[in-house]
Formats: structure tokens, sequence, C-alpha cells
């Protein structure tokens, strides 16, 4: 079971408590932080787990600077895998939804929900072109592609533990398909800033992955 760190729980209920524009109790706070742990404990997932909503808030850190409204690409990042079922369709929608309730429990207004909405939506990958915030968020969430060989080796292993249910040939095809269009597209990222820093171990990782499927 994958568990929220010590720090995480705080940083949440503060980013919370900045978008709640008349301010929000303590302890209603610390209930949202504790439906975002059970969010992420259901199902138990190998790879898109709070381990993944850690690993790209230290990216966020790092490119804060990007962001045009930071604090609601830190909460769409918190809550852009709230739901996720291995093949269904409809992930990115449903943790949209479950981000926006959760705003209405703050009491925050329209705009952000519409705003977060649109930045979880674009963790779809969809090879749409993104500009501006949404285009940093996709990129923080797919960066892992760029990642060292050990780092993306965990990481496709985490992702065929999550389809487990899957036979092996299936799973091939449907993994090199989804491989190969990544790498047909012009740019696996979207900002100059991550062009720049994982495209190239990206596409090695991916090519090399293929290679492993025998694709």
């Amino acid at each position: 079971m994958t568990t929220l760190s010590d720090s995480t729980p705080d940083r949440f209920e503060a980013l919370c408590a900045r978008l709640a524009p008349s301010g929000v109790q303590a302890a209603s706070l610390r209930a949202l932080s504790h439906t975002l742990d059970a969010l992420y404990n259901h199902p138990p997932r190998a790879y898109h787990s709070l381990a993944h909503i850690a690993a790209c808030l230290q990216l966020l850190d790092d490119h804060r600077h990007l962001a045009d409204e930071p604090d609601l690409v830190e909460f769409a990042l918190f809550l852009h895998d709230s739901v996720y079922d291995p093949g269904a369709p409809d992930n990115e929608s449903r943790s949209a939804d479950i981000a926006e309730s959760l705003l209405v429990v703050l009491r925050a207004d329209e705009a952000p929900a519409a705003t977060v909405r649109r930045l979880i939506m674009a963790t779809r990958h969809t090879g749409e072109p993104l500009v501006g915030d949404e285009a940093l968020l996709a990129d923080i969430d797919t960066a892992i592609l760029g990642a060292l060989p050990p780092a993306y080796d965990a990481y496709a292993g985490a992702i065929r533990a999550e389809y487990g249910f899957v036979a092996d040939p299936q799973y091939r095809t449907g993994r090199t398909a989804f491989l190969r269009a990544l790498l047909d597209r012009p740019h696996i990222f979207h900002a100059p800033t991550f062009i720049r820093r994982f495209e190239q171990a990206a596409r090695a990782n991916l090519a090399r992955e293929l290679g492993a499927l025998g694709a």
C-alpha cells in the first residue's frame, strides 16, 4: 500500500487552504488529504500511485517558474490520476470530476474548476499540441519517459504489472502501438525546456523497450 509521505499531506492541505477563498477548517483540510490517500490506493497501483505524484511535484518545483497558475497546476497534478482503471477510456474525465468535487468542498469558484479540468484532461496525451500550463502538466506527467534507463525500466515493469490481467501477446500488441505512436510524433514533449531535457533520452528508452518487446 502506497501512502502519503510525511510532508505531502501538509503540502496538499496548504495548497487547498490557498485555493479556498473564505478559508476551510483544519479538520476539513485533513479529511481532504485522507480522501486523496484513499483514492490513490484504490485500486492498488504499481506505477500510478502517490509515488508518481511525489515525483511530479518535485518536477513542478523545478519548473514552477514556467507556470501561469502554479497552484492550479499543482492541484491538477495531485488529482490527475485519482481515478485509475487500467484500460478504461475515461480515467482523466473521472479524475477531473473528483477534482471539481473537492474544489466545491473548498468553495472555490467556477473558474479554477474549469482550469483544473482542462489541465487534467491534458494528461490524455492524445498528441494534440499543447501550450502553457497544459503543456507543463502533460510534460511533467510523462517525464519518466526520459529518465535514466534503470528508472525507465522500473516504470515499464510497473506498467506491465498494472496490466497483469492482459495476456502477453495482447499486451505486446497494445504497448507496441502506444510506443510507436509516441515515436511517430514530431516531439514527445511540448515545452521547449522539457524537449531539451528529456526528448532524446525518451526516444532512446522507447526504442529500447520496443526491442525488448520484439517489435
